[in-house]
This record gives C-alpha cells, structure tokens and sequence, in this order.
C-alpha cells in the first residue's frame, strides 16, 4: 500500500487562490471590527495616572562613626525581611483605613452625589450601617484598587494613583506622599521620644545609685585606713576578757528574768499586762543617755582594752545612769501606784528595777558584742576590705557603664530627632498632572479589533469555502462521474482584458 505524498502536502497556492476568490469576506469584516474597536474606545471613560516618588532614607552623610553612635547604620541596614515583603508591607500601610480615611476628609472624596445614590441602596439591604458607613466602605474598596506602591530605587517608595480626572490623580497621589511621610514622621518621632523617655527614667535611677556606690567606695577606702588597732586591744588575752564579760552578761539577765517572773507572780491585785509605768520625761531622758552611753561601748572595745580607764569609766557611768533610773522608777510608781498598799507598791518597784536591768543589760549585751564582733573581723580584715573594695569597684565600674550607655542613647535620641526634622522622608518627585489617560489605549484596541476582525473574516472565509458544493478538481468531476476527464479548459485572464475591451 502506497501514501500519496503529494496529497499530504500543503498546496499554498491553492489556499492563496481561495483567500483571493473570497478576499472581501476577509476584508470587510477586518476593517469593520477594527472601526467599531476604535470607535468605542472614543465611548470608554478615561483613565489618568500619576506618581509621587517619595525619599525614605536619610540625604545627610554622616560619617560611619557617627552612624554607629547613633545606632543607625542606613535605612534598612540589617533588615531582614526580603524586598518583596517590605513592599507587601508598605502598600498595606498605604491603603490602610487610617490612611483611607485622611485622603477622603482632605480631599473630600465623600462628596459624590452617584455614591450618595449608592450608599442609600445599599442601606435599604444593611439597615444596621449607616451611610457615612457604607459610603466610606465603598469609597476604600474604589480607592484601594487605584492606588498601588512599588520601590522606584534604593531608599525610594513610588505611590501610583488612577483617577478618571487628572487633576483628582494628581491631588491623590500628593495626599497620600504627605499622608505617608507625616505617618511615618510620627512613627519614627514616636520611637525616639520612648527611647529619650526611657534614658530619662534609667539615668533617674542609675545616677543616685551611681553616686551611692561611689560613696560606699569611698567609705570603704576611709575604714581600710582606720583599720589598725592597738596590739592589746587585738591580744587573744583582751578577747577573752571581753567574752567572759559577755557570758556575765547572759547570766546576768538569765537571773533578772527570773526575779520579773517572781515578783509578776506575787502581784495577784493588778494584771500583768497593766504593770506599767506611765513615763516622765526625766524618765525618758535617763534611758536616752543609757542608750547613747551603751552605743559607745562598741568604739571604745574597737580602741582600748578591756581593763583600760575608759572602760572602768564606762562602767561607773553606766550604773550612774541604772541608780538615776531607778530612783525615777521608785518615784513614779509612788505616785502612779498610791491605791496600792506598801507591799504591792515594793514589788513593783523592784519589778521595774528587773526590766530597767533587764533594758540595759539586753543593749549592754547587743552593743559588746557588737564591738567584739567588729574587733574579731578587723584582725583579719585586710584582704575582706581589699575583696570588697575590689567589689565595689566592679559595681561601680558598672553602674558608670551603663549611665554612659544611657547618656549615649539620650544624645543619639536627640541627634535622631534632628535628623527625622531635617532629612528622613522628603518628596524628590512630586506628582504631576497627567497629560494623557493610560486607559483606553486606542491604537492598542484598534490593533486588536484587526486581529480580531481577520480571525472572524478568516473563519468566514473557511465557513464559504466549505460550503461550496462546485468542483475544485478534476479528479473530484472524475470521481462524481466515474469517467476520466478528456480535458480541461483553463481561465484564460488575458482573453477577459480583450473581451472586455471588445
């Protein structure tokens, strides 16, 4: 079985034939749907475009120096968010409510009676919204599809407006540059105001710590100057003496407590919580100089030792002091305790002679061993004062750190608000009026209604050509025959010319 290949083959010359014979098929619907095409572009409402360009860097050049101290190294220097991102962000701030809704009350895009009209249909459907609602719901749906932003270069913000007048685009394009620079203006401003606020605070807090850290350093280094005691101060012999006199003491009170104990129970006319004395202020002043005299104990155990004059003087003076008090003891309750009988009155009186021992001997006790404990720490203290004075150098070191730190962050707050005044966010190419709409685009449509046209007279043209029923070939006679083709007349074009000048 042969293929006829001649048969599989296209035959241009036969379709260049066809596309002759039915060259007005293809022709008129061409050209009549290339006119309509350009002809309603004439009918579509315009569209105008235009564009601020908006500078989000900084035009200053500072110095790398100075951009470290500031902690600003560029815009968007350590940004971690990839280009796209950043513009996705950008155009969602942009077409924002917030945004929206400062261009429609600047430019009085509310104003429209076709959106009033809108609006009042809509409301019969939603009665819960108002039409203030509903009118600037639809104007930021409108709104949000003709603006659109993208990055014109680095550092660069280009916000696009469409309107259908333009000088409406121009006005959008300019509102929503400034809207976005006063916005971004508050935004940094705002930050650096908190950072500015929060240095204030901490240097509040830090400076008077700073100070009082500097002042215990400074102590310190005085009392590591005064720390040499006398050798028979520090001797284990006066040591020893001094911790015999403290373990007196405690036996001392052990017995005074128990000699309260007796007398409370042998005043059975009088309650034990009402066994008070109501004190004078002879009274008071003698347990004054008793406590003042009792805190002294301390420094004189720090510098003499412990059969020296001054501690034999301490002493007399202290029991000075105890008789003093117990003679007021004696007067006070004669007077506050005159109901009593004689032998109620004496046990009181030896009642508040026990607490009075009982008040010196517990501040007497405290204040030795208070002074006993200093003696035992300053024998070895060199290296504890050396530690903790190394210690507050630290702690010192530290705090001055951080309240330069604070310092720093105040001042380059400071140069940062400068620099938002001065230099960050700056229109560099203002929105212009539009001369010509970018929508419709005529020659675009009229091409294409030509493309479209030839498509529609070139499916014409197929469409006639099959439903011919006259032969084409000859083998199409011979086949609708059954008989061979003798021959064939040709179209002769020339034999035409000269009938039809005939």
């Amino acid at each position: 079985m042969t293929i006829d290949k001649k048969k599989e083959q296209i035959d241009f010359g036969e379709i260049k034939s066809i596309i002759w014979k039915r060259k007005w098929i293809l022709i008129i619907p061409t050209i009549l749907v290339a006119c309509i095409a350009y002809a309603g572009s004439h009918f579509i409402s315009p569209v105008y475009e235009t564009s601020v360009i908006i500078w989000v860097g900084k035009s200053l050049n500072l110095s790398g120096e100075l951009q470290r101290y500031i902690g600003d190294d560029g815009y968007g220097a350590g940004r971690n968010i990839s280009q796209r991102d950043e513009l996705r962000s950008l155009q969602n701030e942009i077409i924002s409510t917030p945004y929206i809704h400062q261009l429609v009350n600047r430019l009085g895009l509310g104003q429209n009676a076709s959106l009033d009209e809108s609006a009042a249909k809509m409301q019969t459907k939603m009665p819960h919204l108002t039409r203030e609602q509903i009118k600037f719901t639809l104007l930021l749906e409108n709104l949000r599809q003709r603006i659109s932003v993208e990055f014109s270069g680095r550092d660069q913000v280009r916000i696009t407006t469409e309107a259908g007048d333009p000088f409406d685009t121009r006005d959008m394009a300019k509102a929503l540059g400034e809207i976005f620079i006063e916005e971004r203006r508050k935004q940094r401003m705002s930050e650096v105001r908190v950072s500015q606020d929060f240095s204030y605070e901490q240097l509040e807090r830090y400076e008077p710590e700073l100070a009082n850290k500097i002042a215990a350093r400074t102590a310190l280094e005085r009392e590591l100057l005064n720390i040499q005691l006398d050798e028979l101060v520090i001797s284990d012999e006066n040591r020893r003496k001094i911790g015999s006199e403290i373990e007196t003491n405690i036996m001392e009170i052990s017995d005074w407590e128990q000699e309260a104990r007796q007398l409370l129970a042998k005043i059975t006319e009088i309650p034990s919580g009402k066994i008070t004395l109501e004190k004078s202020s002879e009274y008071k002043r003698i347990e004054l100089e008793i406590q003042s005299h009792l805190n002294s104990i301390s420094n004189l155990i720090l510098k003499h030792h412990w059969n020296s004059a001054e501690i034999l003087n301490f002493r007399a003076r202290l029991y000075s002091y105890v008789d003093d008090l117990e003679a007021e003891n004696v007067r006070l309750v004669k007077i506050q305790f005159a109901d009593y009988d004689n032998t109620t009155q004496s046990n009181i009186i030896s009642l508040m002679k026990a607490r009075a021992h009982l008040d010196m001997l517990y501040s007497k006790k405290t204040n030795i061993e208070l002074g006993y404990t200093e003696l035992q720490n300053r024998i070895g203290l060199n290296p504890e004062y050396q530690a903790r004075l190394e210690q507050l150098n630290r702690e010192v070191t530290a705090a001055q750190e951080i309240r330069d730190r604070l310092r720093q962050q105040q001042e380059s707050a400071t140069i940062k608000e400068d620099i938002l005044r001065e230099s960050e966010f700056k229109v560099i190419q203002p929105a212009q009026v539009p001369l010509y709409p970018i929508k419709p685009d005529k020659k675009k449509l009229a091409l294409l209604g030509l493309i479209l046209g030839l498509i529609l007279g070139g499916g014409l043209t197929l469409m006639v050509e099959l439903l011919d029923s006259s032969f084409k070939h000859v083998e199409e006679v011979e086949d609708q025959l059954g008989i061979p083709v003798i021959g064939v007349i040709p179209i002769i074009a020339s034999l035409k010319k000269i009938k039809t000048a005939g």
